[in-house]
């Protein structure tokens, strides 16, 4: 093997190491890949590689858990967590007993750690997702899980040094300036987030005058149903606020003749771009 040929492998090997934790230890016998068909509760689908070890099938702990807006950590050598406000899994080195929302759960076998990532029995790992095994073909090995959750929390968009947030389990919008780390709280109050049936959006115009309008949509994949919040600001500062529930059809925030039209359950009011002052109220 030439020098530039056995640095290269050196570096994979290193590389691979140090992504393993302190007295983690990889497996290789009678270890093998199949496909592992991932289907979830929102409709996408995921096809990627998983572990058959000694007749069992072992998804990726850390990568399934992220997929589902899950954070993952190692609390110690031996304990691995994945944790969002709403879901909590606990697994520990060497042991079969895992802790899935405060209760003790037998995987049937222990976690296994295999070329730097760390897998645990897929009928675990999908029930602690609130899914389940639904197929398994004997031939090739494909294992297919339904109805994995997604727990995402927290949603968020940037715009001029500011961040506005969303998260689920409050319902608020929260707008923090990036450089004073000022906070502002504006009620809105979103009901029964859950992503894995509707999708939580967005958007930002800057109208003529330079109102800022914030348009937050709140939206059933299913029925095309949706909530319409916005916000209008001046100078950072909010002027107005309009809500708007079960709409149909979509809205536009600036009207033709460059004044702003607000909804809400009531009424549409006509808003003065650069004043904010309101024109004209009409009936829903």
């Amino acid at each position: 093997m030439t020098i530039k040929k056995w640095n290269k492998a050196m570096a994979v090997i290193l590389s691979v190491s140090m992504l393993l934790p302190v007295g983690a230890h990889m497996t290789y016998a009678a270890s093998k890949y199949v496909v592992l068909e991932a289907q979830w509760e929102d409709g996408h689908i995921d096809h990627v590689q998983t572990l058959l070890k000694d007749g069992v099938t072992y998804g990726s702990f850390f990568s399934l858990g992220s997929e589902a807006s899950l954070h993952w950590s190692m609390e110690d050598k031996d304990t691995a967590v994945l944790s969002g406000s709403k879901k909590r899994i606990v697994v520990y080195m060497g042991s079969s007993i895992a802790e899935v929302d405060g209760q003790k759960v037998d995987m049937g076998r222990a976690p296994v750690w295999y070329i730097s990532h760390l897998y645990v029995p897929i009928k675990f790992l999908a029930a602690a997702l609130d899914g389940e095994v639904t197929g398994w073909d004997p031939k090739s090995g494909k294992v297919t899980i339904t109805g994995l959750h997604n727990y995402n929390d927290t949603f968020s968009r940037s715009l001029w040094g500011y961040t506005y947030r969303i998260q689920s389990e409050v319902g608020d919008l929260e707008i923090t300036n990036v450089k004073t780390g000022k906070l502002v709280t504006i009620p809105l109050g979103i009901k029964d987030i859950d992503v894995n049936t509707h999708n939580l959006t967005f958007d930002f115009e800057v109208t003529s005058k330079n109102l800022l309008i914030a348009s937050i949509l709140y939206s059933d994949r299913k029925t095309g149903v949706y909530d319409l919040y916005t916000l209008v600001f001046k100078n950072q500062g909010l002027i107005r606020k309009s809500i708007a529930h079960g709409l149909t059809e979509q809205i536009e925030s600036i009207r033709s003749d460059g004044n702003i039209q607000l909804i809400n359950d009531e009424n549409i009011r006509v808003i003065e771009d650069g004043t904010g002052h309101v024109l004209e109220v009409n009936a829903r």
